[in-house]
């Protein structure tokens, strides 16, 4: 009788360890802040963006490079004018704003 007890008893006690990493590792997902997640997918390609800050300045962009700030996708593109002058637009990647 007692050892059909302990195996009830281990049996149980197993599968509460198994079960509760398992619910728990849910649980942190879920918790993570926003700032962990991945990247939202960008809607603008960094092609169209450097199309939009060339058609809008009308300027030829010298350098693009792609950054992530928090959970947005952000293009950084630097621009050279006709007279020489030279800025550096930022585009979000998610809506197309510039600034």
């Amino acid at each position: 009788m007692r050892s059909r007890f302990s195996i009830l008893a281990l049996f149980a006690a197993l599968v509460l360890a198994v079960g509760t990493p398992v619910a728990n590792a849910q649980n942190l997902i879920e918790k993570r802040p926003r700032s962990d997640r991945q990247a939202e997918r960008p809607r603008v390609s960094l092609d169209q963006a450097v199309n939009m800050a060339e058609s809008r300045y009308r300027a030829k962009a010298v350098k693009t490079q792609q950054s992530v700030s928090g959970d947005r996708v952000v293009y950084h593109i630097r621009l050279l004018s006709g007279d020489g002058r030279v800025w550096t637009v930022q585009v979000d990647a998610q809506t197309g704003q510039m600034y």
